[in-house]
């Protein structure tokens, strides 16, 4: 009777996963190096859109510039406004995908129109779902999303990136030294002392230099998988939550408390009510109204930036960096996104504040990183990471080059796996045909 050897049944499992995600890996790999600098890179590809000649005349305000869009294109929504304009950067404004809770139809023909900042010229739109040289990063973005299947797509990548997980246990407990049986020994002879676990597990970190072909790949699967580990769990495992929801929420409730929407409705916060007001996505009132407010689009971004800043500072925190501003029709409400020095990342981590714009009142702050639950924070972070937005400046620059890097690695680590599996097929094979 053959008995059970669970290193050999782990190395197994390993291999032929391994080899049936290499494929699938690879381009999410490569891809997703590629979307570490996916701005940077889709202002390179859509240069035509994005990018206008400095002038010597001053910018025009941003309430002007979506005045000519929204006049421009009365049959679409423009509820949100960026917060900023770059010299040399056409201003985007994105179409809103709803009214209310219900989809816009017909589907709009473009999702964004670009204006210079200059002289109010609308520069043209962009629909990314058309196949277009300006389009490149989208659809690498979506090939590393979906392999462009769609739903499809996204299940088979679900599927992957959970056996993946799987695999980074397995993976990480192959890199230990094996086992060594007992030799029976003489009685007067003395036993040899056997080097500690983590002597004999040392060379599993380091790659040898001077060596052939097959033992540098050996090395490098095995300290790459090793000194990335980290990082590499940590992208299998968002990508699960990404694509299999419904693999990843039930495991995130049971091991750090995540919180699901059943649970919000039943404790309803600030952060509840803060994020329903999203939601609706209409176009601005008109010019006429807006007078009658307090708050108005022309000093919407000014007035709701400085009252976070008030907020932030009475909490002890400190305001890095605006990222839009939306008006909801129905309450007539402003409301603008922020990111502070102990939020979580820019998208569900970031803070917001609400403004009524008839009486320039504050509604409500909602600073998230002291609504999210232990749970809500680290689904955040796991987010956050494999997306990128961490920090700003040189240390958002620093992190792009690392994530590009475990893009590269990941590919890396699948075609030496490849490699480990067709030379040692090759032994077999040669092996066979000696007993034979």
């Amino acid at each position: 009777m053959t008995s059970f050897n669970p290193r050999q049944t782990c190395l197994w499992l390993h291999r032929y996963t391994g080899l049936a995600m290499a494929a699938f890996l690879i381009i999410t790999g490569i891809t997703g190096t590629l979307l570490a600098f996916h701005d940077e890179l889709d202002d390179v590809f859509n240069q035509r859109l994005a990018v206008v000649e400095q002038a010597q005349t001053p910018l025009l305000s941003i309430a002007t510039l979506h005045d000519k869009v929204i006049s421009r294109y009365p049959e679409y929504g423009f509820s949100t406004m960026p917060v900023a304009i770059e010299p040399n950067r056409a201003v985007v404004f994105a179409v809103d995908k709803n009214k209310g809770d219900v989809k816009v139809a017909p589907k709009p023909l473009f999702q964004e129109v670009y204006i210079n900042p200059y002289t109010a010229d609308i520069i043209g739109t962009r629909d990314k779902d058309e196949w277009a040289w300006r389009n490149t990063m989208w659809k690498v973005f979506w090939l590393h999303r979906d392999l462009l299947l769609d739903d499809i797509g996204k299940l088979i990548l679900g599927i992957v990136a959970l056996v993946w997980t799987i695999n980074c246990f397995i993976g990480f407990y192959l890199t230990f030294p094996r086992v060594l049986k007992k030799k029976n020994t003489q009685k007067n002879t003395i036993p040899k002392k056997r080097a500690s676990f983590l002597k004999r597990w040392l060379p599993a970190w380091k790659i040898r230099r001077n060596t052939n072909t097959f033992k540098l790949n050996y090395d490098v699967h095995h300290a790459f998988s090793l000194w990335l580990w980290l990082m590499l769990f940590v992208i299998a495992w968002s990508s699960v939550g990404f694509n299999l929801q419904q693999i990843y929420k039930p495991v995130m409730q049971a091991v750090v408390g995540l919180e699901g929407r059943n649970d919000k409705e039943s404790k309803p916060n600030q952060t509840d009510k803060s994020r329903a007001q999203v939601m609706p996505s209409v176009r601005l009132v008109s010019n006429k109204t807006d007078v009658a407010n307090v708050v108005n689009k022309a000093n919407s971004i000014d007035y709701l930036s400085k009252q976070a800043n008030i907020a932030a500072q009475k909490n002890g925190l400190t305001v890095q960096q605006l990222l839009g501003i939306r008006w909801v029709e129905e309450d007539q409400q402003w409301q603008m996104r922020f990111k502070t020095n102990q939020d979580i990342g820019k998208k569900s981590g970031a803070s917001s504040i609400t403004i009524n714009a008839a009486t320039g009142s504050v509604e409500r702050v909602n600073f998230a990183y002291q609504n999210a639950s232990f749970g809500n924070k680290i689904d955040q972070w796991f987010s956050t990471l494999h997306m990128g937005h961490i920090s700003h400046g040189a240390g958002h620059l620093a992190y792009q080059i690392f994530l590009a890097l475990i893009g590269l690695a990941v590919a890396v680590l699948s075609g030496t796996g490849v490699y480990l599996w067709w030379k040692g097929r090759q032994q077999r094979l040669k092996s066979l045909q000696r007993h034979r």
